[in-house]
């Protein structure tokens, strides 16, 4: 395992691949590879869908069903993730979800997968930043 999916590419590789660049495609699709998921992913998924700024094409739990693939492995919230979660160095921004998935990048020694732009040159944690292809209208 070499990558930690950001909740933004999780859900793009499941629901709007065509959004997903070549080369970060690549990367995705590779038979062997397994991927890290941090379980806060399922959280604000599930957020997204509860306050009406997600729509998922099946109920949450199928959703989740389907989407966690054998490839993906579901990382727990553990003290370790959550305490340097706290001592972040010059973190980009507030949000506590990006915090939990950026410490449980640093404490497995994984490369962060995302799109979030906030993220993208965070210099304490190994980032692979992609930008999204606007989807044609």
């Amino acid at each position: 395992m070499r990558y930690l999916l950001d909740t933004g590419v999780w859900l793009r590789g499941v629901n709007d691949v065509e959004t997903i660049p070549d080369n970060a495609l690549k990367i995705l699709q590779a038979s062997q590879e397994v991927f890290g998921l941090s379980s806060i992913s399922l959280w604000e998924i599930g957020k997204k869908v509860q306050i009406g700024k997600l729509s998922l094409p099946k109920n949450l739990p199928a959703w989740y069903e389907d989407a966690l693939t054998a490839d993906i492995n579901l990382i727990p919230l553990t003290p370790a993730i959550v305490s340097d979660a706290m001592r972040l160095p010059d973190f980009p921004n507030r949000d506590p979800a990006d915090e939990l998935i950026v410490a449980t990048a640093r404490i497995h020694k994984l490369t962060l997968f995302t799109t979030d732009t906030k993220l993208k040159n965070y210099r304490h944690a190994r980032i692979h930043y992609f930008t999204p292809i606007l989807p044609k209208p």
